[in-house]
């Protein structure tokens, strides 16, 4: 490996981390619920996988379509997983959100199916841009299925929906 190459992978891994960093530390801090903040996420996930995989196309062989199905499924499976983990309790007219210790432990079982992914891309010669687009999808539908289950929690609780539904506007009365 060329040290531009080293260096190139040593800024990626950092960035990584600390996004992995940020996402785990807004996931245990309470927080009201907000729709924008369960759709925004996943939006832009799901945009940039879809423009990754557009620009691919020779990563979409069998293999690589089977790689992006096993990979929606098992993301689709952890977040609805994920999603139960969250505690979810009303606070003065308004659904409060925030993660357990459980929640840490779906991710770390995440991760680790997660991480072969990575390397049967590699090897089965996929682009990196193939491999990258199926790791951003596969984020979208398991912080999707996180929020869907967060969400029909949230509305069990009978909230007033006014609250629920508006991304930072005052409740009205």
């Amino acid at each position: 490996m060329l040290p531009d190459q080293l260096v190139g992978l040593v800024v990626n891994i950092a960035i990584y981390l600390a996004l992995i960093a940020f996402v785990l530390y807004r996931q245990m801090s309470a927080r009201p619920l907000r729709a924008g903040r369960l759709m925004l996420l996943p939006a832009v996930l799901g945009l940039f996988g879809v423009q990754q995989l557009a620009r691919e196309p020779q990563g979409m062989d069998v293999g690589g379509v089977a790689l992006l199905v096993v990979g929606l499924v098992i993301g689709l499976a952890a977040g609805l997983w994920r999603g139960t983990t969250f505690r979810v309790w009303p606070d003065a007219g308004q659904v409060m959100v925030k993660g357990t210790a459980i929640t840490l432990v779906t991710w770390a079982v995440l991760i680790v199916i997660r991480l072969p992914f990575a390397f049967l891309g590699q090897a089965a010669n996929h682009p990196q841009g193939f491999v990258i687009g199926e790791l951003f999808l596969a984020l979208a539908v398991t912080f999707a299925a996180q929020n869907a289950a967060i969400w029909a929690r949230a509305k069990r609780l009978h909230v007033d929906d006014t609250v629920v539904r508006r991304s930072g506007q005052e409740r009205r009365r």
